[in-house]
């Protein structure tokens, strides 16, 4: 695994979005949460599982990349987090978009960073 420090800082980059401005999507206020806060709320088993059913097919086994779909597990989970969203707002990016679009719009704010966190440091 990853050094705690740096799944820490993923973790937080990636919630902060939520919090951007100090407003949640519903337009209320709220404070960011602490990292540890966050890292408790972080389901790698969910994780897990999403990633067995809908990552591993294309990427492989260990998120290692197989023919024309890219290694995974040597990216930071900012860079699959911002993918991801991409892929499901629908926006086309490459020439697996169609594929990812159909996965990507099926998850959560919650299982893009749970996915993203995962890939990142499971497979070490």
């Amino acid at each position: 695994m990853k050094k705690c420090s740096t799944l820490f800082a993923s973790i937080a980059l990636l919630s902060s979005t939520a919090w951007a401005d100090g407003h949640l999507a519903d337009g209320s206020e709220e404070e960011a949460p602490e990292t540890a806060a966050v890292a408790e709320e972080v389901d790698l088993a969910a994780a897990e599982v999403i990633f067995r059913k809908s990552c591993r097919a294309c990427h492989g086994n260990k998120a290692q990349g197989v023919a024309s779909y890219p290694k995974l597990s040597d990216k930071e989970p900012e860079y699959i987090a911002e993918k991801l969203r991409i892929y499901r707002s629908g926006e086309r990016i490459g020439p697996n978009s169609i594929l990812m679009i159909q996965h990507a719009k099926k998850l959560s704010d919650e299982d893009i960073t749970n996915l993203s966190i995962y890939i990142t440091t499971a497979f070490e």
